[in-house]
C-alpha cells in the first residue's frame, strides 16, 4: 500500500542524495555535493513527517533511516571535509574522517537499539552533525576543522540531552 511506501520512498531519496554527494565529492565538484547533502536532510525530515502523518511505522523502516542517514550525514561530510582539506594533513586527515564517521555509525546503532522510542535525543544526531560540520568546513579555517571534528564526535556519542521535536504530537502509530 503506497502508504506505507511513501516514507520509505522519502528515506531511499534522502540515501540517494548521500550517494551522489560521494559521487560528486570524487569528481570535485563540491557545490553540488553540499547540495545534495542539504538536499538529504530534507528528505530525512520528510521521512519521517510523513511517517507522522500517515500514522505508519515499521522497524524496516527505522532500520532503513539509520542506514540513509550513515551514508548522507556521516560518510558524505566527512569525506567533504576530506576533500575540502583534511586531505593535506596525510593519513592524519583520513584519521579524522575515521573518527568522525565511527561516531556516526556508533550513535545511530545505539539509538536504534537504546533511544527510538525516547522523548529526547542522548547525544548529538548525526544530521545535526553533518550541519555542523558543513558550516565549519565552509566558513572557519582548515586548522579548526579538526578540533570541531572531535567536538562532534565527542558530542555525538556523549548523553547530553537533546530535544526531539518529532515526538510531539499524535504518537500513535500501526507497525507494520
Amino acid at each position: 500500500m503506497l502508504r506505507y511506501a511513501l516514507p520509505n520512498l522519502c528515506t531511499l531519496c534522502n540515501f540517494t542524495c548521500g550517494v551522489l554527494a560521494i559521487y560528486n565529492l570524487f569528481e570535485q565538484k563540491y557545490l553540488p555535493a553540499i547540495f545534495l547533502i542539504s538536499l538529504g536532510l530534507c528528505f530525512d525530515v520528510l521521512d519521517g513527517w510523513t511517517a507522522r502523518k500517515l500514522h505508519v511505522f515499521s522497524l524496516f523502516g527505522k532500520e532503513l533511516d539509520s542506514l540513509s542517514d550513515l551514508v548522507t550525514f556521516g560518510l558524505a561530510p566527512a569525506f567533504l571535509a576530506y576533500q575540502f582539506g583534511l586531505w593535506s594533513y596525510g593519513l592524519w586527515g583520513l584519521g579524522f574522517v575515521l573518527i568522525y564517521t565511527i561516531s556516526a555509525i556508533i550513535r545511530l546503532a545505539r539509538f536504534n537499539a537504546v533511544q527510538s522510542d525516547l522523548s529526547t535525543f542522548l547525544g548529538l544526531p548525526v544530521p545535526a552533525a553533518a550541519i555542523l560540520l558543513m558550516i565549519s568546513i565552509l566558513c572557519l579555517p582548515l586548522w579548526l576543522w579538526i578540533p570541531i571534528i572531535i567536538v562532534l564526535s565527542y558530542l555525538m556519542l556523549s548523553s547530553i540531552v537533546v530535544p526531539h521535536f518529532k515526538k510531539t504530537g499524535d504518537t500513535t502509530y500501526e507497525v507494520r
